[in-house]
């Protein structure tokens, strides 16, 4: 496999941090790709808006970033982690979460009928209030025309002596939202919790993700703390779940990436290394959580088995993770991906995209 760098942002004077993108091919061929775009601090619930590059090559090069959507038009704190996709009237759909902290969290649409030219008025996707983690990349439309929304319900508490709230990671649980109308309207369905109960992982069920297998049954995967993705699957369209259970998919407290190809194959993105006793957590200083190195690897049989997993990137002065996956005309596949180092001193910071030939 031929894997070629394209483009990499890393941190500059006032832009602390870029990360978490998806692609879209427009209407004329070009490949518009939106990421999330910090300002002067890096934490996930720092100041941020969504930028774009577009790419005219088939993404062999991307153009110079320039703003797309901003936080000030939801009176948000941050916006981020995107999901781009074709709607089923033909529009541009742009996915992104919203944070206003410190309890709210939730997944929003905003639509352009114009290629990205102008948006519609934001939409929220997650009808409840309430802290809902969804990952860049993970919106999906099944076969059915169904749309499905995976989110982790991080449940955020406050103690009455200080009045300060504070993140409960280890309760976290996936909830499932649908929509049967384009995304026009949604509705709870499913719930997805640890095996045997809260204490069988103390991350509980974190960035979840789902795909739709042959025959219309999906199977969804988690990230957890315990050296494995756990997975569960549905046999209704969202509306129920078997029991969590540890995956085929080792790996640190990471997140794994999963797409079909046309081709039929599933190819999934991941850090396939757990932190083995004596394994440091920290490179040179620089926290990765063990997400080096990233790999890749293909089913031939609808996820009954993968190949041997094949190296991205290995810089053990790295961290590997957030992958956004798009396939292009060409039979490439473009990924793009967090990987900060010890150049800057922080993971999140630095955004990737990069284009593998199979």
């Amino acid at each position: 496999m031929k894997i070629k760098t394209i483009k990499t942002l890393p941190p500059t004077p006032g832009n602390a941090r870029n990360s978490e993108g998806d692609f879209i091919r427009l209407a004329d061929g070009r490949i518009l790709f939106v990421y999330t775009r910090y300002d002067e601090g890096g934490g996930d619930g720092d100041a941020a808006n969504l930028y774009g590059m577009i790419s005219t090559d088939g993404g062999e090069s991307f153009s110079d970033p320039f703003p797309v959507y901003s936080r000030e038009k939801l009176f948000a704190d941050n916006i981020m982690s995107v999901t781009l996709r074709r709607m089923d009237n033909g529009e541009v759909g742009l996915f992104f979460l919203v944070k206003k902290y410190p309890q709210q969290c939730r997944l929003f649409l905003i639509r352009s009928a114009d290629e990205g030219k102008t948006w519609s008025a934001p939409a929220a996707c997650i009808p409840h209030r309430g802290y809902f983690v969804v990952n860049n990349d993970r919106v999906v439309r099944l076969s059915s025309g169904r749309w499905i929304v995976p989110a982790a319900h991080i449940p955020v508490l406050t103690e009455d002596e200080t009045e300060q709230a504070y993140f409960d990671g280890a309760n976290s649980i996936v909830r499932w939202y649908v929509s049967d109308d384009d995304c026009l309207s949604w509705r709870a369905a499913g719930c997805c919790r640890p095996g045997g109960g809260y204490q069988r992982t103390y991350t509980g069920l974190q960035e979840p993700g789902v795909i739709e297998l042959n025959g219309g049954v999906l199977w969804a995967y988690f990230r957890t703390g315990e050296g494995r993705h756990y997975e569960a699957f549905s046999f209704d369209g969202g509306e129920s779940w078997t029991d969590t259970q540890p995956s085929r998919f080792t790996g640190p407290d990471s997140p794994l990436s999963m797409k079909r190809l046309s081709d039929g194959r599933l190819f999934a993105v991941w850090n396939p290394v757990p932190l083995y006793n004596g394994r440091p957590r920290n490179v040179k200083g620089v926290w990765n959580g063990g997400r080096t190195p990233l790999v890749c690897a293909f089913s031939e049989d609808d996820g009954k088995t993968f190949c041997e997993p094949i190296v991205i990137d290995d810089d053990p002065d790295r961290g590997f993770a957030y992958t956004s996956i798009f396939e292009t005309d060409d039979g490439a596949i473009l990924l793009a991906f967090c990987a900060g180092g010890v150049d800057s001193q922080e993971m999140l910071d630095t955004l990737r995209i990069a284009k593998l030939h199979p």
